[in-house]
């Protein structure tokens, strides 16, 4: 087995660094505010900003992901909308149907 990272550790490692990235600026550093999430997407997928995302509803996307309704995102819940901003924005899933927490 090589010592090269594989494409999906690869991934999960990039998905923690940049949560940490830009949580805790503004207050919990487990958590993103309202500020921080809408600067996440402007900055890392600055090649879906911001058709796409206008395109996914992403504001509505988020409100529903704040599953406990404190105003903020936690780890949890920020994995959550990288998985719904992929099931509706990738075409490899434009003809599945949207499951909660991605629907309204």
């Amino acid at each position: 087995m090589s010592g090269l990272a594989r494409p999906l550790e690869q991934a999960v490692a990039a998905l923690v660094c940049t949560f940490q990235e830009y949580s805790g600026h503004r207050g919990d550093k487990y958590k993103l505010c309202q500020a921080e999430l809408k600067e996440l997407p402007e900055k890392e997928l600055p090649t879906w900003s911001p058709t796409e995302l206008r395109e996914c509803d992403y504001n509505a996307t988020m409100g529903v992901l704040d599953t406990d309704n404190d105003c903020e995102v936690d780890f949890v819940e920020y994995v959550r909308s990288l998985a719904c901003i992929c099931t509706c924005c990738h075409e490899d899933f434009k003809d599945c149907p949207p499951e909660p927490p991605c629907s309204q």
